[in-house]
C-alpha cells in the first residue's frame, strides 16, 4: 500500500503562541539534526514571523559561547534563543563575582598545545600528566580537569565566561563518571548539589539526589530526580503563555512526556528509524522511542520526517490525525560552473561511527580505485571510529585515495568541489546531507535505507540509489559517473533543480498548519498567549 499524501498548505501566519524547542544539546560541532533545528528556528522567525527558544536540558558551560559562535556564522538569528535551564539560577544572582584571570602557564607544570585547538596539557615536575585546560575562541578558560598519577580524572571544573567557578564535578575514580557535582551562581554562590549513582555494569550516571541551596549555601529542598528539576524550569520559562513544546530528541522524552500543563501543546519530532535493526519488522518498535509512540493519543502531534516512516508507524499504530509529516528543507543556492567541479573526487560528510558504516564507503572505493587510480574520496566528519577508519585505509593501500578530512564548517564549499557524494548508511531519518547535496548540484550514490533516500534520490536522474550494503553495486556507479561526463552534467543539473516538496515555503506552510490545527483545538486553560 502507498503511504499516504497530505496536501501541502497555503503559508499564514502562526498562531500567536510561545514556540519552544527542547534538546539535549547544541554541540558545537553538530550534526544533522542540530542543523534542521537551527534552520527550523530561522525559518519560523523569517517567513513565519514567530521568535523561539531552543531549550537544552543536558547541562553545558558552554551555551554562550556556542550560541555567540553560531550567530558569526549566521546560523542563529535575531529572535532564536538558546537557554539551558542552569540559566535561571544565574539570573537569580544578586550581582556578579569579581572576574578571575586564568593564563595559560601553570607554576611548575610545563605544557604542550593541541596543534589545532586551544587545548594544553600539563605535566608535573616528574613527568605525571596532572592537568588539562580548555580556553575558548577569546582566551577564557572554559575547562580545567585534574589527574591522579594513573591517569584518573579526579576532579573538573568550569567556567563563566568571566573566569568564575560554574560547575565543579567530583569523578568515580574506577569508571571516570561523576559521583558529586556542585554548581554555582554568577555571584560565587552555590545553588545546587547533586549526587550521583554509577552502574558498575554499564557504567552509566544516574542521579540519587538533588539538593537546592540558597544563597547562604543552606539546603532548602530535595529533589530525587532531574525531571522534578527540569519540569519546574520548564514552569519558570513557559508561565501562563499558550506554549508549543516541540520535543526533538527521544532523551528529552523521559522529563517532557510526563509535563502535562493545559497551557502546552506537545510536539514530538522522529529524526531516526523508530524501528529496531534490520528494519524489516515494523512491530519492532525500539525501546527509546516506545514510550512516546505508545502514548501518542496523549500528545499534539508527533512529526516524521517522511511518508515512508508514518506509513510503518500506522501499520502498528493504525491511522492516526496527529501523525504528520513535515520533510527538511533546503534553500536554492547559486550554483558553481560544471567546469569547476573536479571528475575524479567523491565526498561524504558523516559522524565517523557505526550508523554511518564508513568502511563500507572505503571498501566500495577500493573497488572504484582498481578502474580508477586517480579517483579520490573525502570524509568529512568526526567520530569515535576515526582512529580504526585510519587504520583501515591503511591497511588496504588507499592512504593516497581516502582521506579523513574532519569536522568541515563549510559543506557547501565541500559538494560545490565534487562530482558526487555517498551515503552507506545502517539508517536515516531522513538523510538530510542527501538534499544538501542534490541543492549544490552534487549528485548522490546512496544505499537505499529507511527512511529518506528513496524519498529525495531519484534513481538515473539526480543520482543512484544501491541495495544496503552492495558495495560493489555503489562502486559501479561511481565508476559510471566518473567515467562519462555527460552522465555528470546531467545529473549535476537536474540535482540542482528545486523541488517545491522540500522548499522553504513549503517547509513553513505545513509546519504553519499544524500549530493551526493544534491551536483551532482548543486550550485547556483561559489564559491568553
Amino acid at each position: 500500500m502507498a503511504p499516504r499524501l497530505d496536501p501541502l498548505p497555503a503559508l499564514r501566519p502562526l498562531p500567536d503562541a510561545k514556540y519552544v524547542f527542547v534538546v539535549g544539546a547544541i554541540p558545537r560541532n553538530f550534526g544533522g539534526r542540530t542543523a534542521s533545528i537551527l534552520h527550523k528556528c530561522r525559518l519560523l522567525k523569517e517567513l513565519g514571523g514567530v521568535d523561539s527558544v531552543i531549550v537544552t536540558l543536558n547541562y553545558s558551560s558552554e551555551v554562550d559561547d556556542i550560541a555567540a559562535d553560531l550567530r558569526r556564522r549566521g546560523l542563529l538569528v535575531d529572535g532564536v534563543e538558546i537557554v539551558n535551564l542552569h540559566d535561571y539560577f544565574d539570573e537569580q544572582s544578586v550581582g556578579v563575582a569579581d572576574p578571575v584571570e586564568h593564563p595559560v602557564d601553570e607554576p611548575g607544570m610545563p605544557w604542550i598545545r593541541d596543534p589545532d585547538q586551544e587545548v594544553y596539557r600539563y605535566y608535573d615536575a616528574l613527568g605525571v600528566y596532572r592537568l588539562y585546560q580548555r580556553f575558548d575562541h577569546a582566551g577564557r578558560l572554559i575547562v580545567r580537569d585534574w589527574f591522579n598519577e594513573n591517569r584518573g580524572r579526579t576532579r573538573r571544573d568550569e567556567f563563566n565566561d568571566n573566569g568564575t567557578v560554574r560547575r565543579t564535578t567530583y569523578m568515580d575514580l574506577h569508571h571516570n563518571k561523576p559521583r558529586q557535582e556542585i554548581f554555582y551562581r554568577a555571584d560565587g554562590t552555590p545553588y545546587m548539589n547533586k549526587w550521583l549513582r554509577v552502574d558498575p555494569v554499564s557504567r552509566t550516571s544516574s542521579v540519587e539526589r538533588i539538593t537546592m541551596l540558597d544563597e547562604r549555601g543552606a539546603p532548602y529542598e530535595v529533589l530525587n530526580s532531574n525531571v522534578e528539576l527540569i519540569q519546574s524550569y520548564l514552569d519558570r520559562l513557559i508561565g501562563d503563555d499558550h506554549t508549543f513544546l516541540t520535543v526533538e530528541s527521544r532523551r528529552s522524552d523521559g522529563e517532557t512526556l510526563t509535563y502535562v500543563r493545559p497551557n502546552v501543546k506537545h510536539v514530538y519530532v522522529l529524526h531516526n528509524p523508530h524501528i529496531a535493526p534490520p528494519f524489516d519488522d515494523l512491530s519492532a518498535v525500539r525501546p527509546s522511542y516506545r514510550p512516546m509512540l505508545d502514548t501518542r493519543d496523549r500528545h499534539g502531534a508527533v512529526v516524521f520526517l517522511t511518508n515512508a516512516q508514518r506509513a510503518d508507524a500506522e501499520v502498528v499504530y493504525g491511522e492516526q490525525a496527529n501523525f504528520a509529516v513535515i520533510p527538511h528543507p533546503v534553500a536554492p543556492v547559486p550554483q558553481v560552473p560544471f567546469e569547476d567541479r573536479d571528475p575524479n573526487l567523491v565526498v561524504m560528510l558523516a559522524r565517523l561511527d557505526s550508523q554511518k558504516r564508513i568502511p563500507h564507503a572505503i571498501a566500495a572505493f577500493g573497488h572504484v580505485v582498481k578502474v580508477l587510480p586517480q579517483a579520490r574520496l573525502e570524509i568529512y566528519g568526526q567520530g569515535p571510529e576515526a582512529e580504526a577508519l585510519q587504520q583501515l585505509i591503511d591497511e588496504q593501500g588507499l592512504r593516497d585515495n581516502v582521506t579523513l578530512a574532519g569536522y568541515t564548517k563549510d559543506p557547501a564549499g565541500v559538494y560545490e568541489r565534487a562530482s558526487c557524494s555517498l551515503l552507506t548508511s545502517r539508517f536515516e531519518g531522513f538523510g538530510l546531507v542527501l538534499l544538501e547535496s542534490l541543492s549544490h548540484g552534487c549528485p548522490v550514490v546512496s544505499y537505499d535505507v529507511k527512511y529518506g533516500p528513496a524519498d529525495i534520490v531519484a534513481d538515473g536522474v539526480n543520482g543512484f540509489l544501491v541495495g544496503s550494503a552492495m558495495q560493489q553495486q555503489m562502486a559501479r556507479r561511481v565508476v559510471e559517473l566518473l567515467t562519462d561526463e555527460n552522465l555528470r552534467r546531467r545529473l549535476s543539473e537536474n540535482a540542482a533543480r528545486p523541488r517545491r516538496e522540500f522548499s522553504e515555503e513549503s517547509f513553513v506552510a505545513r509546519w504553519s498548519e499544524l500549530f493551526h490545527t493544534l491551536d483551532d483545538q482548543g486550550w485547556g486553560d483561559t489564559a491568553s498567549a
